[in-house]
This record gives C-alpha cells, sequence and structure tokens, in this order.
C-alpha cells in the first residue's frame, strides 16, 4: 500500500451494528452501505470504564487512560475551588494531530470530545465548546472563546451555529412525526431533542464547510448526537419494552431511527465535501443495546447511564488500498490511532496500547516502530501548562452533562463538589487500570474510596473483583465479611428512612387527590385558573421535588442491597479453601435469582469451571448466550468447557470467536492455543500463546506451555530455556510482591455514620414538588381574590417593527393592565401617544431575567426577540400582523422623520426579511406549544369593538372594553396599502 493522501475519520459515538445493519437490509442507510460494499468492516472493542471523553482520548492516542490522563467527564478547577468539565489541558499524550503536526502535516479537528480549549495545531481546530446551545431559549447564545483555532476563522464558523428558534417544523417532526401530541407543560423531553439537533448540526455545519475550504492531510470530525438521542430515546425504539407506555411509544419510538438515517444523510454530505483520494474510516467507541438488553433502570450512581451501552461498536474503513468486502476481527479503538500513523506511512509508538489493523490493507505492510512520541521534540500544537478554562463558559456544558445523567449535580458546598469530583476520577481510574489487567494498581484506590465512602458498595464490589482476579483469598474473605456487615447496618438504616418517607408519601397523595379535585371543579365553574396537581412526563403524580426523587432513589439502593453478589463472593472464597458443599451451597443460592445480568451467568460457569464442573459451565454459559449472543467471555467459557470435555474442535471454534469479538483478550489467545495443542496443531498453538504473552507479558503459565512446545514439537530447546527462565523470574517476583502485601485495612463504620452518609430527603425546601402542596386551600383563596389577572401568566405584546404593537400596548393598559415600561423613549410624530417600551427588552437576548418581574403585566417585546423568552414562565402572547408593504413604508416614514437611513438593503430585501422572521415566530410557537392570539392592525382600526372582544376573550381577563376602543386613533394609520 502506498503512502495515504490524506485520511478521514469519522466518529459516530455510541453507533451500534445492531441498529445499523437492519436500517442498510431495509435500505435506509445508503452510504453507510456504500462504504461497507467498498471497504473493510469489524466489531470496535471498546473499554472500561465505557465513558466518552476516556474512550475518544484513547482513540486519539492508542492509550489506555492511566496513561492519557483522562479519566471522566469533569475535572476540578486548577485552583481546586469548584468542578468543570474535562478539558485537553489535563491530556498527557500526544494525540493523532500532534504527531502529525511535528511531521509537518495539517489536521483539522472537528468536536473531538474532549478538544478544549482548542490547541493551536497545524491546521484548524474547532472544539468540542463550539456547538453547545442553551439550556433555556432565552438564555445568550454566545460563542465560547477559545473554542476556535485559528481565530481568523471564528466569524465564518459562528454563522454556522443553528440555534433552536432556527428549525422548523419540517427539522423535528421526522424525529417525533407525532409532536402535536405532546404536552410540553409536562414534558421536556422535545425541547431537549431540539438542542441535540442544533448541536449536531452546527458541528457539521462546520465540518464540511472545513473540509471544502481548508487544506488538508487529516481530519477528524466527530458526532455525539447517536448517544444523546439513544440515551434520551433508545428504551420507545421498537420493539416496545413492557414498562414503556403506549403514548410515550407512540411519540418517540422513531426518534432513534431517525438519528440513524439522518446521520447517513450527513455522511453523505461530509464524503462529498471531502472529495476524492481520501481514505475514511468510520467508527463508534462503543454500541448501545437496541434490544431484549436494555435495561428498565438507571443505576443511582455517577455515570450510571454507561450500562446502556454495549461493549462493541461499528469499524468501517474504505478507501485506496483497502481490501473491499472485507471483515476484520478483533479490532479494538487502541488500534485507530497506529492505524491511521501507519496509512501516513508513519511509525506507531511501542507504548502505544493498540497495534495498526494490518488486515484491512490490500498490500502487506511492515509498519515501523518508534519507542515514543512523547520524546520527540519539536512543534506538536499541544497547549502549555497553565490554560484554564473560564468557569463562566463551563456551565452550560455541565448542566448538559447533568440532565444526561453522567455526572451528578455538584454539591452547593464547593469543598464537597470537588471531593466527589476526585473520588470519581479515582474510581474511573481503578477500572482503567482493571480492564489493563493491572489491578495492582486498582488496589490501593479502590481501599481507599471503599474506606471513605461507607454506602457507595460499587468500590468494594470492584475491589473484590480486583482480589478474585489476584487470587488473594484471605483479603477477599476480609472484604466480604465487612460488606455483609456494612451492608447489614446500611439497609436498616435506609429501610427506617423509607418507613418515614412513605409516611409522607401518603400524606401527599391525599392531598394530591385534593388538588385534582380543585382543578376539577375549577375546569366545571370556567375559571382559568393555574392547574394545582402537577404531574410527571409519563402522567404519573408528581410527589417529589428533583432532589429528593434522587435521594429517594438511592436510598432504595442501599435498602435493596445485592445479596446474590455477596453469596457469589462466598462461594468463591469457600470454594478455594475446599469447602465445595459449602460453595455450592452458596451458588445455589445466588442461581435462584434468575438473573438476566449476563455477567452473573459468566461468573457462574467459571465457578463450575473452577469445580471442573463443565456440564454446569456449559449450561451458565449457555444462558449468557440466550441473553446476548456477541458476549467474547461466554464463548471463552464455552472454549474452556469443551477442553475440559475433551472436545478441542468446539473448543477451537468458540475460542477463535471469542477473540473475533475481542482481540486484546489474552486469556482468550491462551485457551485457543490449548484447544489447538490438542488438535496437534502445534504452530498454531504456539502463535496463540506468543500473542497471549505480547498482550499480557505477566502471564506465567504462557512461559510454560511455550517452553513446553518448543521443546518437545518446535525442537528449539534454547527458545524454551529462555520461557523457563522467564517464567521463573515472574514467579520469584510474584513471590516478592505477595510477601510486600499487607493484608487490607478496612476501617470500621457504625449506624451513626450510615445515617450521615444516605442522603437526605429534605422536605423543608419541597413545597415546589406540587404547587403548593400541603397548603391547597389557602392557596385558593389568594387566586379567588384576584380573579382578573393570572398571577403566573405575562402578556406579551409582539409583532414586526411598526405593526401597530404600541397602539396595542395603549389599548391593554388603558382595559387595566399594568404595562413593563421605562421612560427611556419619549413619544415623537411617528408614535406620539407613546412607545410603551423598556430598554431592558433590548437586551434579551444576553439578559432575561427580568422577563420573571414582568408577571401580571404587559410587555412589549419585537418578534425576532420572542426565541430567547426563559421557558419557566407561561405566556399569552398577542401578535399584530400588518401588510408587510405598509411596514416598510412605514419604517421609512419614521426614519426619514429622524433624518437616518436604514443602510444599503433594499424595500424588498426588508420584506423578505420580515416575511422570514413571521414564519419563524408561527414555528417557534407550534413547537413550544405556546397560544397566541394575531391581530390585524387594520381590523384593529376598523373594527375596534370585534378586534377588543377577540383579544378579551383570548386573555380571559375582562378588560375594560371601552377604554380600549378610546385608545385606538384611526389618524396614526398614515401608511395605508390597498384595501
Amino acid at each position: 500500500m502506498s503512502k495515504s493522501k490524506r485520511v478521514l475519520l469519522i466518529g459516530w459515538d455510541a453507533a451500534d451494528w445492531k441498529v445499523v445493519h437492519k436500517l442498510m437490509d431495509e435500505g435506509k442507510m445508503p452510504t453507510v452501505q456504500r462504504l461497507v460494499d467498498n471497504g473493510t468492516i469489524g466489531n470496535m472493542a471498546t473499554l472500561h470504564p465505557p465513558l466518552s471523553p476516556m474512550l475518544w482520548t484513547s482513540i486519539a492516542t492508542g492509550k489506555r487512560p492511566y496513561k492519557h490522563g483522562i479519566y471522566g467527564f469533569t475535572e476540578p478547577t486548577p485552583d481546586k475551588m469548584s468542578v468543570q468539565p474535562m478539558t485537553n489541558v489535563s491530556r498527557r499524550s500526544k494525540a493523532l494531530w500532534n504527531i502529525l503536526n511535528q511531521n509537518d502535516m495539517k489536521s483539522l479537528i472537528v468536536g473531538w470530545w474532549p478538544s478544549h480549549p482548542a490547541e493551536p495545531i497545524n491546521g484548524v481546530m474547532v472544539s468540542d465548546f463550539f456547538c453547545k446551545v442553551p439550556r433555556k431559549p432565552g438564555d445568550p447564545f454566545k460563542l465560547m472563546s477559545n473554542s476556535i483555532h485559528p481565530e481568523s476563522l471564528t466569524e465564518v464558523l459562528n454563522k454556522m451555529r443553528v440555534h433552536p428558534s432556527q428549525l422548523a417544523p419540517q427539522h423535528v417532526l421526522p424525529f417525533v412525526p407525532n409532536a402535536a401530541k405532546i404536552n410540553q407543560d409536562q414534558d421536556s423531553r422535545l425541547s431537549g431533542l431540539m438542542r441535540t439537533i442544533c448541536e449536531c448540526v452546527s458541528l457539521h455545519r462546520a465540518g464540511t464547510t472545513l473540509l471544502q475550504t481548508q487544506e488538508w492531510d487529516f481530519a477528524a470530525i466527530y458526532y455525539d448526537a447517536i448517544d444523546h438521542f439513544c440515551h434520551g430515546y433508545m428504551r420507545f425504539h421498537p420493539p416496545q419494552q413492557s414498562h414503556i407506555t403506549d403514548e410515550d411509544f407512540e411519540i418517540y419510538s422513531n426518534v432513534v431511527t431517525y438519528a440513524y438515517i439522518y446521520h447517513d444523510m450527513m455522511l453523505a454530505k461530509v464524503l462529498e465535501a471531502a472529495g476524492e483520494d481520501v481514505t475514511v474510516i468510520l467508527m463508534s467507541d462503543h454500541g448501545f443495546h437496541p434490544d431484549h438488553l436494555r435495561p428498565k433502570s438507571i443505576p443511582s450512581e455517577p455515570a450510571g447511564p454507561a450500562i446502556e451501552h454495549r461493549n462493541l461498536g461499528i469499524f468501517i474503513a474504505s478507501g485506496d488500498g483497502i481490501k473491499k468486502d472485507h471483515v476484520i476481527n478483533g479490532a479494538n479503538l487502541l488500534d485507530v490511532a497506529p492505524t491511521v500513523l501507519t496509512m501516513f506511512g508513519l511509525p506507531f509508538g511501542e507504548d502505544m496500547d493498540g497495534r495498526p489493523l494490518l488486515d484491512i490493507f490490500e498490500d502487506e505492510i511492515q509498519p515501523e516502530t518508534i519507542p515514543s512520541w512523547e520524546d520527540v521534540e519539536g512543534d506538536d500544537g499541544q497547549h502549555s501548562g497553565d490554560r484554564q478554562l473560564d468557569p463562566a463558559q463551563s456551565k452550560e456544558t455541565m448542566e448538559q452533562l447533568i440532565a444526561l445523567g453522567y455526572i451528578d449535580r455538584p454539591d452547593k458546598d464547593s469543598t464537597v463538589a470537588v471531593a466527589n469530583c476526585e473520588r470519581e476520577l479515582d474510581y474511573n481510574l481503578a477500572r482503567a487500570f482493571m480492564d489493563g489487567d493491572r489491578y495492582g494498581d486498582a488496589i490501593p484506590l479502590l481501599v481507599k474510596l471503599y474506606n471513605e465512602n461507607p454506602i457507595e458498595f460499587r468500590f468494594g464490589l470492584q475491589l473484590a473483583n480486583c482480589f478474585q482476579a489476584m487470587d488473594r483469598t484471605a483479603d477477599l474473605e476480609t472484604l466480604v465479611a465487612d460488606l455483609n456487615e456494612r451492608w447489614r447496618i446500611a439497609q436498616g438504616v435506609a429501610k427506617t428512612k423509607l418507613r418515614h418517607i412513605a409516611k409522607i408519601t401518603k400524606e401527599r397523595r391525599i392531598q394530591f387527590r385534593e388538588l385534582k379535585k380543585m382543578d376539577e371543579e375549577n375546569e366545571e365553574s370556567g375559571k382559568d385558573l393555574p392547574k394545582l396537581a402537577q404531574y410527571d412526563m409519563r402522567g404519573r403524580p408528581l410527589l417529589y421535588s428533583p432532589a429528593e426523587a434522587t435521594a429517594l432513589r438511592k436510598i432504595r439502593a442501599v435498602a435493596k442491597g445485592n445479596p446474590q453478589v455477596l453469596d457469589f463472593l462466598s462461594a468463591t472464597i469457600a470454594a478455594s479453601k475446599g469447602e465445595f458443599e459449602n460453595a455450592i451451597e452458596f451458588m445455589e443460592k445466588a442461581e435462584a435469582s434468575k438473573s438476566e445480568n449476563p455477567m452473573y451467568h459468566v461468573q457462574l460457569g467459571n465457578f463450575y469451571l473452577g469445580l471442573e464442573r463443565p456440564d454446569d459451565a456449559l449450561r451458565a454459559f449457555g444462558r449468557v448466550l440466550e441473553i446476548d449472543d456477541l458476549n467474547p467471555s461466554a464463548l471463552l467459557g464455552l472454549c474452556r468447557s469443551n477442553i475440559l470435555l475433551g472436545k478441542p474442535k468446539k473448543a477451537a471454534e468458540y475460542g477463535q470467536q471469542a477473540i473475533g469479538l475481542k482481540y486484546h483478550f489474552p486469556v482468550g489467545h491462551f485457551y485457543l492455543g490449548e484447544a489447538q495443542a490438542m488438535l496437534k496443531q502445534f504452530d498454531a498453538a504456539i502463535g496463540s500463546f506468543e500473542t497471549a504473552l505480547a498482550q499480557n507479558p505477566n502471564f506465567i503459565e504462557a512461559h510454560h506451555r511455550l517452553a513446553e512446545l518448543y521443546r518437545t514439537k518446535a525442537n528449539q530447546p534454547q527458545i524454551a530455556d529462555e520461557h523457563v527462565y522467564a517464567a521463573k523470574q515472574l514467579v520469584n517476583e510474584v513471590s516478592e510482591y505477595q510477601e510486600e502485601i499487607e493484608t487490607i485495612k478496612l476501617e470500621p463504620v457504625d449506624q451513626e455514620e450510615f445515617e450521615s452518609q444516605l442522603p437526605k430527603f429534605d422536605t423543608e425546601n419541597s413545597a415546589d414538588f406540587v404547587r403548593c402542596i400541603g397548603q391547597p386551600k389557602a392557596l385558593m383563596q389568594h387566586l379567588e381574590t384576584q380573579p382578573e389577572v393570572n398571577e403566573k401568566e405575562i402578556v406579551i405584546v409582539t409583532g414586526l417593527p411598526r405593526s401597530g404593537t404600541s397602539m396595542m400596548m395603549q389599548m391593554l393598559t388603558a382595559g387595566g393592565l399594568e404595562p413593563y415600561i421605562d421612560d427611556t423613549r419619549k413619544a415623537d410624530q411617528s408614535n406620539p401617544k407613546g412607545y410603551y417600551e423598556s430598554e431592558k427588552v433590548k437586551k434579551l437576548a444576553y439578559q432575561n431575567n427580568f422577563i420573571s418581574s414582568c408577571e401580571g403585566k404587559v410587555v412589549k417585546i419585537v418578534a425576532p426577540l420572542i426565541s430567547y423568552l426563559p421557558q419557566n414562565l407561561k405566556y399569552k402572547i398577542v401578535l399584530m400582523n400588518r401588510d408587510v408593504d405598509e411596514i416598510v413604508r412605514s419604517q421609512n416614514a419614521m426614519l426619514e422623520a429622524l433624518n437616518r437611513t436604514g443602510g444599503n438593503i433594499t424595500d424588498e430585501k426588508f420584506k423578505q426579511i420580515f416575511l422570514g422572521q413571521l414564519v419563524s415566530f408561527r414555528q417557534l410557537m407550534r413547537l413550544n406549544n405556546i397560544s397566541y392570539c394575531e391581530i390585524s392592525y387594520r381590523d384593529a382600526v376598523a373594527n375596534p369593538a370585534d378586534t377588543i372582544a377577540k383579544v378579551n376573550e383570548f386573555l380571559g381577563m375582562g378588560l375594560n372594553a371601552e377604554s380600549m376602543a378610546e385608545a385606538i386613533d384611526p389618524s396614526l394609520y398614515r401608511q395605508k396599502g390597498k384595501s
């Protein structure tokens, strides 16, 4: 293969073959189909924990997290005073673009996670902060500083960003065809979907623009939208799960399907923009369960949504020199960076954890290596160590991570927030060590976490996994005894709390029924009053505040415990001590739960293998494949079971399947080698044992088997002696290490400490969970004293400039509504009765918190600014409509009176702009389910009585019609059009 001219790497976070293959078969992803037909495909094995910032950094560096330094979604600020989203400043390894920078190549990086602040590379970088949309429509849509390098591209790229107010129904309805059925007072999911669409489109537009306008050798564009769509809507994806309501399924079942179709459409545009002579890699960092493996609930812990991820993502490579219509096995996301470097004819680092995917190339390649790119000097385009993130800029990104469930809302106490953040980073680092078979490095971190966080049993369970892997039975026994005692005490405390919460819940249900009855009485009497009884997105009574609901989930989780895991661990301990009857008793007790968790059955099968009960093991591993037919651990278990049963041919078949799904699987290669040796395929067996050893240099058993085969079958005694010597050295090192290891010290925890550690169910500030619950009568009395004005609604008069908005303001004020105005803009000949405006409204796009002070009042806001209104308030909007030719003439007359000009825009252009603003306004109202009343300026002047009646009926406030009519002055209707 000749050196690639250009390489385009496209990342689709969470894309899964299970969905892609189905849609390709239906002809709905033709662009991906073309890549598949003209290239090489395969599964892409992920790392653990499967958290996107960690994974995409491993993809870009070819290194595991404990080498590259990115351990999670957030990190403490440099001053340790608060928490911020993870930045690339924390990355300790060079990414692909830094290596290419040192080889005089231009890179184009768009949206990579994390890539903020943008690095000063040779080329262009658009950071992951570039596309962030504010969570509330009225919040400022500012481009975050340092999100684009070079800064000279800021103006052109800023125009690529899309705000939800710019979306039309045709942009949203393909995802949610039944959007009109959504009650957006109760269901905020549509606005979240719109934000995801906008962020995706913003990055896509920036990427395609740069591909066409910039010089580049390497381009990487990252799309996170599939992951967001899946976390939000995969639960509604067909087939319908039993716990999903018919209404939710009908409304949201199309979201994930169309998300994939939409990505295929964007992919076509990306490939077109990239042009010819490009090698393309399309991949995901992990998959996402789309079928019966979808969890019914999310664990009540940080990054809990990762349980929805699948271990296998997608991989496609296509281009000159890439095999056509070919399938590779065993690809791992660590292999991407070495493969890209090989495509450019550059050596990959020996300190990288991945290796080039050589099987994708048509020609045989002998890649070169370099000890480490970290030691190569020269400009690599990385940040200096003193770069910091603007705290104000991280707020929206933090909110998005909270909304997705990846992080809990940081504690108001900054000290606690930082401590919690550091705790999660240490936990993720420990799991990364475990994923790299470095259990010894994980243990100190987990012991510390377990001692400091008594109710976080996940730390103890991961610690148990480490002790199992290292055969530290004494420590495992100590830990399991401690876990049993801790869980016993914690469950007692949690159950006491639940009994207390049950009493509160009972009282609230009674109050809720009273509120609901009042709502029904109000509706029957025709009173236009706010609904008192509130419901959640699934239509259930809303009895808890968000903080209470979070606390309740955690308390329930502790109260439930996990006896199955403890029984399994007890069985493991008993078996290791030779107490087989006790071991079987514990295991049968654990098995009685009939768990649907595949990993439980994998552990069960491994237990039976340890007891040399291969038939029972086959049953357990077979159960795994019934649940998940692509589970490499189960396939390895079947391989081992068949070895014990003396069936090497079957064993080898299962072993090949296991490493085909997960190539970085040293124990998988080892047992495949055992099966091959039984089949007398000695060369193949040696190759498998060598691979196992290469992946795990501390694999003593692999040295022993290689020594035996080299001596007896390959007639190479010198190599055999080398393996014997290496095995002895490792045994000595292990012995010395075991002697140095102290038995773990677990700190005792009493009931008081558990009580302090369990989350509080704070009822003092929970009146907001349902509108004034607990005092409905007092609320009703308050409302009945002021029936004319709904205190929770804001009346807005809007329209295009010179469309009669001032006249409507005068009418409503005369009728009895209080106007929200100031005296800044004085009456003049264009508006002799006054403009009835507030200067604050002009700054609505940047500061909208003043709007809450307009409750019960009427405020004038020009139509283009309506999209910046806060979402959490109630509005009734009066839209003034006027013939656009009249508006243009009136505006020109006003400019002439002020002795000003309107710039170089023609009247025709003005008309197009104005008409477009009206279309956008109406679309915004429909998408956000906001009621509005459209009033013709001409009709208001010609037929004031009918207009006033229409407005009064819409507002329902009984305004004084006679006074409103007196506010209309027909003589001010000066720029009349043809009648």
